[in-house]
């Protein structure tokens, strides 16, 4: 007997946990209720709803305390004017129903337009392929240069003496470097900002840099150190071309994305335009 009992007791506290109790405590099968506001109970899932709707910023900050603390004041706050309003009869007024029909008008219309239009067109990869192939020379990249530099810094209101000793050091620290010293060489040197990070300046088109500097770089050879200083508007430099890329095309995996978001853009356009001509034939009579 006590063994029966005691399965009782335990079956008994099993069906209590599943129970729920306001203000906390879970019914079987529902969620958890925070708390109760006038006629409504606010629960867990309803807050959980609100946290999957926020951008992904406010998320992180719906998992601190005050975070959980502001939702929820939230919530309860619309719940209680919610009530205050149907108790003051605002859902027997002509205009909330009225703005009320035009909001219920706007929640179909956007369920329609996403069910034929946004759902509804769909592109294929042989589609996506085609525009890549007509439109290639839009994805063309331009021949590139991966180069770092050492600039001896000039101003403009140098005098003479001193841009010709700028040079002088320039063209010194030229006979010193090499490719395997260059890192070293500009962050000891060079008075650029990247020379803290051994003169690196990636990877660059023609457009990128100042003709002098870019023609030189455009000209020089892979891995050698360019031949002579090469003077722009910011002072000396002594250049490095590491590596060169020659003018190329994107590859379609590239640029698929970019032309998915273009093409589906312009075919959900036509076929809505389409479709509203084909509905204005069917539901006005001339």
């Amino acid at each position: 007997m006590k063994k029966i009992a005691i399965g009782l007791i335990v079956l008994s506290l099993g069906m209590t946990a599943c129970e729920k109790k306001i203000g906390g405590v879970e019914t079987k099968g529902q969620s958890k209720v925070i708390m109760v506001v006038g006629n409504e109970n606010l629960t867990e899932a309803e807050l959980q709803e609100k946290i999957d709707r926020l951008p992904p910023q406010y998320k992180e900050y719906s998992k601190t305390e005050k975070g959980r603390a502001a939702l929820i004041e939230e919530i309860t706050i619309r719940k209680i004017l919610a009530q205050e309003a149907k108790k003051d009869g605002i859902e027997d007024t002509e205009s909330y129903k009225k703005e009320l029909k035009e909001e219920k008008d706007g929640i179909l219309i956007t369920h329609l337009l996403n069910k034929k239009i946004v759902e509804g067109v769909k592109l294929t990869n042989e589609e996506l392929m085609d525009d890549y192939n007509k439109n290639k020379e839009q994805f063309k990249k331009p021949s590139q240069v991966k180069a770092a530099h050492i600039l001896i810094m000039t101003r403009e209101n140098m005098s003479g003496k001193e841009k010709n000793e700028a040079e002088k050091r320039a063209k010194k620290i030229l006979t010193e470097v090499t490719p395997e010293n260059f890192s070293e060489m500009a962050k000891k040197y060079s008075e650029g900002p990247t020379g803290k990070a051994g003169g690196e300046l990636g990877w660059f088109d023609k457009t990128t840099m100042v003709k002098e500097f870019a023609d030189a770089a455009f000209t020089g050879v892979p891995e050698k150190i360019y031949g002579s200083v090469v003077e722009t508007q910011f002072g000396y430099h002594i250049i490095f071309i590491e590596d060169k890329k020659e003018e190329a095309y994107m590859t379609f995996e590239e640029v698929k994305p970019t032309i998915e978001k273009e093409l589906l853009n312009k075919k959900r356009a036509e076929e809505y335009k389409n479709w509203i001509e084909s509905l204005k034939k069917e539901y006005i009579k001339k």
